[in-house]
């Protein structure tokens, strides 16, 4: 792993890629930045006006590396989730579908609301910028009538990203390790963490098909129509 890679965001990008017809320089995405890094190339301006951060507290030290730039809220969609056994998954097709169920549902819900009416551009993360921020970012493109193909494509192009992402990981982590439920295959268990599979994603997409789509399940766990219009203003302008 370069320094280069080290020193600059690994897994960060304009929502906009995602799909022809979206408004570029409103909303990014990433892995979780760090003190020092160097901005990323083609996100502009940086560090943006507003930053979401998905992360529980444990999963980092200190204050976040923009609270004296940006305008910082943490949502942390998992809560302790990510460090009590009784929640611990054994696959992302699992985790994820924890995510659109009961408080991390509220939390993905609050998070795209954000994504839409927080001064622009807004920046969502989580540690990794694939899991919490890839059901949010998938939320926000089915709202706006994104193709089903268009977003699996987003989720998975984050697979070529991770090594940089697990490298930088390292360096920001608090150290605390989750205790592993008796049973559970801890190396199987990391590799598949450590990836975007297409299934975890067509999961959740499926889920919001079964509950009349993806504003009827938006709208079910807290949003509002006029979330929805605003997302619609920002990200097709």
């Amino acid at each position: 792993m370069t320094a280069e890679t080290l020193n600059g965001l690994a897994n960060a990008r304009d929502v906009a890629t995602a799909a022809p017809g979206l408004r570029g320089g409103v909303v990014f995405r990433s892995d979780a930045p760090h003190a020092g890094d160097d901005a990323p190339e083609g996100l502009a301006p940086w560090p943006p006006a507003t930053v979401i951060d998905l992360r529980d507290p444990r999963e980092s030290t200190g204050a976040h590396p923009f609270a004296g730039a940006s305008t910082v809220h943490a949502i942390p969609v998992l809560g302790d989730a990510a460090f009590s056994p009784a929640q611990m998954t054994t696959s992302l097709v699992e985790l994820y579908q924890g995510m659109i169920v009961g408080a991390p549902a509220r939390a993905i819900v609050r998070t795209v609301t954000a994504l839409a009416v927080e001064v622009g551009p807004v920046l969502v993360h989580c540690t990794a910028g694939k899991d919490r921020t890839g059901v949010s970012v998938a939320l926000a493109l089915a709202l706006v009538g994104v193709d089903r193909a268009s977003i699996v494509a987003d989720y998975v192009a984050t697979n070529a990203n991770m090594g940089g992402v697990a490298a930088r990981s390292q360096r920001s982590w608090s150290g605390e390790v989750p205790e592993v439920p008796e049973g559970v295959d801890l190396e199987a268990l990391m590799k598949e963490m450590m990836s975007a599979p297409a299934p975890a994603i067509e999961g959740v997409l499926d889920a919001w098909d079964a509950a009349g789509g993806a504003e009827e399940w938006f709208l079910a766990h807290g949003g509002t129509v006029a979330d929805v219009a605003a997302l619609r203003e920002r990200l097709l302008g």
